[in-house]
């Protein structure tokens, strides 16, 4: 038969039981929906990731031809860089040919959901870049002014940079994917 303590040991290990039980209760209750949030927020930088990728494979060909144009007007202009007349309308470039297409390419690119800081400034940049040209074109000839061209040959220098930065970050992210999923699918083949 129990005794008057056991009864009163047997309660009080059914509280505590009771107690541990609550409160593991309520840190199922919020772990729970932190891990789901987690996954979630996972799942949706994965989808953002994956639709970067795919923007910056649709960018790469304009890129390369936004890096090849802008080289060669500079290098165009370095020659004439001792002139003190404006030569910007004697010029045949490419480059100032393609300004505006290149720059709408990036605007749809910074107006999606997709922010890259170096994509956004290169689009600022051609963005300026047309601008100046417009200004430049729509005056008269023997009104043009050297400082359009100047500031045209500043924004080109940096368009180049920064085309340069993200053609080398990207080629580099996206090379050492390719280079390790070929890697990996080395492996399998030798294991088959």
């Amino acid at each position: 038969m129990q005794t008057q303590s056991d009864l009163i040991f047997n309660q009080e290990l059914a509280a505590w039981v009771q107690a541990l039980g609550s409160v593991f209760a309520i840190f199922v209750a919020i772990s729970i929906p932190l891990y789901l949030n987690y996954l979630e927020q996972k799942k949706s930088k994965l989808a953002l990731l994956q639709q970067k990728q795919k923007y910056f494979v649709i960018l790469f060909p304009s890129l390369y031809r936004i890096r090849r144009y802008s080289r060669e007007f500079l290098a165009k202009m370095e020659k004439h860089q001792d002139n003190p007349d404006n030569i910007l309308h004697t010029l045949d470039s490419m480059y100032l040919k393609l300004i505006p297409v290149f720059s709408k390419e990036l605007h749809i690119f910074v107006h999606s959901q997709i922010y890259d800081e170096d994509l956004t400034q290169l689009a600022f940049e051609l963005f300026f870049c047309e601008e100046i040209l417009h200004q430049h074109l729509s005056q008269p000839a023997d009104d043009k002014k050297k400082a359009h061209q100047d500031e045209i040959v500043l924004h080109t220098e940096r368009v180049y940079a920064l085309c340069e930065q993200i053609i080398l970050q990207n080629e580099q992210h996206y090379g050492a994917r390719a280079d390790s999923a070929a890697a990996s699918q080395t492996a399998r083949d030798g294991h088959e």
